[in-house]
């Protein structure tokens, strides 16, 4: 290795000062304006002459470093002589803030002096390091206001929080005010938000942050991710520098810097109308979305130009309809959004300005996140529904009321898929999914390698229910499935169970709570690690929605730390979505801008009690009569009866006559609640004044749920999808055929000739099948394999012999028919070293054979091996070997390598 010059070894310490001060080291060719503080090496002046750093803040010059080697006296005449002159030659097409340029920087590795030229009578200072790029703009008094952003450090970061954050800064240079962060579930959106926090609280004038979050819990899981975030200067807590405020009740502390909240908590602060009252987390809120555009005080308590900045966490939310009004009211601050599923509506308001798009693929390619595989599971109710025959037993539920009666049903009733757990509920339904799942969880879900099968371990698992009360269904049934008797091992995690944030917690790190049952409080934004298993017992239209609670099971999490919950695991590779209603097969659809001012999620009970009050405008008047509509066409001839005795006119007739007279225009125009509106109220006063027709009506509107007692269904089918294993297995094949002569690794395997196969090799080669799609994971074509031909692949009997290199050429090898059945290397081990010990050359004292014995897992593992190799393997080995084979000893390991790889002698 040649040594380097005394010149080169300064500049290499000069490096290390200038990345430490915050600045990037480019030479000319990789020079970009963007770049927000940079050092050029041999920056081109006049007349050809070259500075040995040109410093540049936000593609500005602003100071030149003069580099010597260590034995150079920094203080002579000549060298200050010769740095000062390049403040006078910059060259007429490079940008500056001042020419000449004002600072000047001489330093021999050992030594850094310093001069403000900008005083004539000003002398060279020594100083500790280079000024960051922050003091050089307070020296010079840039006004831009991002100037003082040092180079954003790689180190620490993963790809897609470097390029959120470089792009972000980009952006907000070049102007724009609005940027979406589009990063996936479980790369880390919250502590990318973190470091933008601190970077431009702590390099820029801005002073105050506003984080928004969807939910109270979520709020909570970010003030604890700005307590935990540690890349800062000093390596002290974020929260230890800045204030971070988490608004949980009327107290609002002006000195913090980041401020935490929902939405309709900052609407409540703007109103001055703030309570002690803590934000209750919701999972289906009618009062978070108002009916109508919410309209701001005449005089907000919180300026408009109070934040600087405000995050916007789980944009995909629909706060941009009745809402937006807060947001735009804070018209200069710059607004992030923060998301894993960005709908059209989210794009539209960033201004289609996406700063960074990582998807969940790309994730899972890069390992961060794990995929998942999909076990259907049909049975005959679920499919197509059932019947509810005369004389059935049944449990009426009335929703509206609670009151439960025993009948029996009075004729025959067919019910949908699409009324099954809604309004009708058929207990062996769930009974037969929650058996199907906890039979086949061990005996194919988790069996690759076996898990021990003990159910006080079953893998975390997490099901969506469609509503509050097939939730409390589930977790019922499930009791009763898996023999529990305990409130632990199956419990909801609901809006209506008690301490959510708590139950998340025991969920993410108790070993006794195992299922947790949920409506979507849990599909959001929550981080529990060790789930292996989602379930859906519920279908879902939106795709946002669909992306966010599949995401709960993309998360990794290390062995060590996986059995710290589940000590029967061995890894977390994948996690298992369990489809029982056909969530997987259909398309999702998109949530799109709406322009709609009337908001349906305004109740009737609600909308009853304004209009009995006198609220009776054009808007609550259109609908009542549209939910009067609704709720005509759902109810039973007998219930309709029931009203019309009540009140002596039928529903659907109230609605008509608002209809009639609402676009006859004849109606006065409702001015408020204060004025006679006689007309108006005429056409409700049958319900005005009647509270038992209006309990009707919420009746009638909630509906019954019909409860089986017990019911019947039976099983389909279940299993893990060929049709995706097939699909899968023909691309993989068609690009290793198709790519067999240009990668090297494909080659050697395709050919068959005994070439040696490295680890390097194979490494480099799942790295290009990974960059195709994730599912060319060698686990995943494996699964895949075992699926369409189960009597030709062999499962894994440990994790080790799953985790071997090696599987990667039995993959190939199978997908080219050159074996006949799949199996890995570690598992054909013994069998292999004592064949070849029998075609051994010469043969083997005992001595060599016990030796060599201790290396053929290891070759198995990771492929051809060297001297070398078996050295960082194991020193003490490396050398009895060469001690008990000498020159033969390199002849001996390729020879071992070969049979263990490809079952042959060496050529």
């Amino acid at each position: 290795m040649t040594s380097m010059t005394p010149e080169q070894k300064a500049r290499q310490i000069i490096d290390r000062i200038f990345r430490k001060a915050g600045w990037g080291i480019v030479d000319r060719d990789n020079y970009s304006p963007e770049l927000s503080a940079v050092a050029i090496e041999e920056g081109l002046m006049r007349d050809n002459l070259e500075a040995d750093y040109l410093m540049f803040l936000n593609g500005k010059a602003v100071a030149v470093l003069e580099a010597k080697r260590a034995e150079v006296d920094v203080y002579d005449h000549s060298v200050i002589q010769q740095a000062e002159n390049y403040t006078l030659r910059v060259v007429s097409w490079c940008q500056t803030f001042q020419n000449p340029l004002p600072l000047v920087y001489i330093s021999n590795g050992n030594k850094i002096i310093f001069r403000d030229m900008r005083d004539s009578e000003s002398e060279y200072i020594e100083i500790p390091k280079i000024h960051t790029p922050k003091e050089i703009k307070a020296i010079l008094g840039i006004e831009d206001y991002y100037a003082g952003l040092p180079i954003l450090d790689k180190e620490g970061l993963r790809d897609c929080q470097f390029e959120a954050i470089t792009n972000l800064e980009q952006s907000f240079r070049a102007g724009y005010r609005k940027g979406l962060i589009n990063i996936a579930t479980g790369a880390g959106k919250t502590w990318t938000a973190c470091l933008a926090s601190y970077r431009m609280l702590n390099y820029t004038p801005m002073k105050k942050i506003l984080f928004l979050v969807d939910r109270k819990n979520l709020g909570e899981q970010a003030e604890s991710e700005f307590g935990n975030f540690k890349l800062t200067e000093s390596g002290d807590a974020f929260n230890t520098i800045f204030a971070v405020e988490r608004l949980k009740s009327n107290r609002f502390d002006t000195n913090a810097s980041v401020f935490i909240t929902t939405i309709q908590k900052l609407f409540s602060f703007l109103k001055g109308e703030a309570s002690e009252e803590d934000d209750i987390d919701k999972e289906n809120s009618d009062d978070d979305n108002p009916s109508s555009p919410i309209v701001l005080p005449p005089n907000p308590t919180i300026p408009k130009d109070f934040f600087d900045m405000i995050i916007i966490d789980e944009c995909h939310r629909s706060i941009y309809g009745n809402w937006r009004p807060v947001l735009e009211y804070f018209e200069n601050a710059k607004l992030i959004g923060l998301t894993a599923t960005p709908s059209p509506e989210t794009i539209e308001f960033f201004d289609y300005n996406i700063i960074c798009n990582y998807t969940l693929d790309q994730s899972i390619k890069d390992k961060v996140n794990v995929p998942a595989r999909i076990y259907r599971i049909k049975t005959k109710v679920t499919q197509g529904g059932g019947a509810i025959n005369e004389g059935d037993p049944l449990r009426k539920v009335t929703r509206y009321t609670g009151n439960v009666e025993q009948i029996k049903s009075t004729d025959t009733e067919l019910y949908s898929a699409s009324d099954l757990n809604r309004n009708i509920v058929n207990p062996a339904q769930i009974k037969l999914i929650l058996e199907t799942y906890k039979n086949a969880v061990y005996s194919e879900l988790f069996n690759d390698p076996p898990r021990e099968p003990n159910l006080n371990f079953l893998p975390k698992t997490l099901i969506f229910a469609a509503n509050e009360d097939h939730a409390t269904n589930i977790v019922k049934i499930a009791k009763e499935v898996f023999e529990r008797n305990d409130d632990v091992f199956v419990q909801k995690i609901t809006c209506k169970s008690g301490d959510s944030k708590a139950l998340i917690k025991s969920f993410n790190t108790s070993r006794d709570f195992r299922i947790a049952v949920t409506v979507t409080l849990v599909a959001t934004g929550t981080d529990v690690k060790p789930i292996e298993v989602v379930m859906f017992m519920r279908d879902v239209e939106s795709d946002q929605l669909y992306q966010q609670m599949k995401g709960r099971g993309v998360r990794t999490l290390s062995p060590d730390l996986l059995r710290n919950v589940t000590p029967n695991a061995h890894s977390k590779e994948c996690y298992i979505l369990v489809d029982a209603v056909g969530v997987t097969e259909h398309e999702h659809s998109l949530t799109s801008p709406t322009t709609e001012t009337n908001n349906p999620s305004l109740t009737l009970s609600k909308l009853l009690e304004r209009i009995t009050h006198g609220e009776v405008s054009d808007e609550n008047l259109s609908l009542l009569a549209s939910k009067l509509t609704g709720i005509d066409r759902r109810t039973s001839e007998s219930d309709k009866n029931q009203f019309t005795s009540l009140v002596h006119i039928n529903i659907i007739d109230i609605a008509t006559n608002i209809y009639n007279a609402l676009s006859s225009g004849s109606l006065p125009q409702y001015l408020n609640v204060n004025e006679p509106n006689s007309e108006r109220k005429a056409l409700v006063r049958v319900l005005a004044i009647n509270p038992e027709a209006r309990k009707l009506l919420c009746i009638f509107n909630a509906g019954y749920q019909k409860i089986l007692q017990p019911g019947e269904d039976e099983l389909i089918e279940k299993g893990f999808s060929h049709e995706q294993s097939e699909s899968n297995t023909k691309t993989f094949e068609e690009f290793i055929n198709a790519h067999k002569d240009d990668i090297e690794a494909l080659r050697i395997i395709y050919n068959n000739a005994g070439e040696p196969l490295t680890y390097q090799m194979l490494v480099e080669l799942q790295h290009k099948l990974l960059q195709v799609t994730h599912t060319f994971s060698v686990s995943r074509l494996w699964h895949d394999y075992q699926i369409l031909y189960p009597e030709k692949v062999k499962k894994f009997t440990s994790q080790e012999e799953k985790d071997a290199i090696t599987n990667i050429i039995q993959i190939i090898r199978f997908a080219f028919h050159i074996i006949p059945e799949l199996r890995s290397l570690p598992s054909l081990a013994a069998q292999r070293f004592e064949l070849w010990c029998g075609q051994a050359q010469r043969p083997l004292t005992d001595k060599q054979k016990d030796i060599v014995k201790q290396i053929v897992g290891y070759i198995v593992t990771n492929g051809f091996s060297t001297l070398n190799d078996i050295r960082q393997y194991n020193t003490t080995i490396a050398a009895q070997l060469a001690s008990q084979f000498g020159a033969e000893i390199s002849n001996t390991l390729s020879s071992l390598s070969q049979f263990l790889i490809y079952n042959k002698k060496a050529a």
